[in-house]
């Protein structure tokens, strides 16, 4: 069977399903309408095609999407591709000039942290000298006049600040290179994401392999074989 499921007009950017898929659609639910119980082998006879109806269907509008979202996906990836070649030696100058100005903070923040600790020094000291002629002070004047000189010196200590420029953000973090994921896992599961692989729990369960941290049982599940059909879409 051969039939146009989806109207794709790429001018408006809309999509929609045709008339026939509606007409499908509407016929393969009428057809499961029909099916209140399986009980018996007729019953179940009339249950396959219906379900039959249904997973064709089903896998036709499947693969009109996917036939649908083709020729848009394959452009994007066209656009990323054109994008990603006119702009690599941009990216390259500006990773370069990056790690040149990074390079710059990093001595930067070392003169600051120098700097504030010969800052840090020299308040101690005016603190001690504050605290020395307190110690010899006659009267609350003397006190207030000390004071106020000491808080005026600590004020005059300069700060030093790093160079930045408008716009500029610089900020500390970290090169993480994972030296052993295993190691990881056991010492900070917390920082491991762990997917279970279905494909290989069935393996081991098919073999009679009891899987550690596993709950599984036989269930039955009942479908139905398509044969290959072709779809058409409409493009606009």
């Amino acid at each position: 069977m051969s039939t146009a499921m989806i109207q794709r007009d790429d001018g408006r950017l809309t999509i929609s399903f045709t008339p026939e898929a509606q007409a499908l659609k509407e016929s393969a639910l009428e057809c499961g309408a029909l099916i209140g119980r399986v009980s018996n082998a007729d019953e179940q006879e009339a249950a396959v095609k219906a379900q039959l109806e249904l997973r064709r269907l089903l896998k036709l509008i499947e693969d009109a999407r996917k036939s649908a979202k083709e020729p848009v996906i394959d452009f994007g990836r066209k656009i990323d591709r054109t994008a990603a070649e006119f702009k690599a030696e941009l990216d390259q100058e500006h990773l370069r000039i990056t790690q040149l100005v990074a390079d710059f903070q990093a001595l930067e923040q070392a003169r600051v942290r120098a700097a504030e600790a010969a800052r840090q020094k020299e308040l101690d000291e005016l603190e001690r000298k504050r605290q020395e002629e307190l110690s010899n002070a006659k009267s609350h004047e003397d006190m207030d006049k000390i004071n106020e000189r000491a808080n005026q010196e600590a004020a005059a200590v300069r700060v030093v600040a790093p160079a930045r420029v408008e716009g500029q953000i610089v900020r500390e973090d970290w090169d993480i290179q994972i030296t052993d994921v295993w190691l990881l896992a056991r010492s900070h599961p917390g920082c491991i994401k762990i997917e279970p692989r279905m494909s290989e729990i069935r393996q081991l369960l098919d073999a009679g392999i009891k899987v550690a941290g596993v709950s599984a049982k036989k269930i039955v599940k009942a479908g139905v074989r398509l044969k290959p059909e072709r779809i058409a879409i409409a493009v606009a």
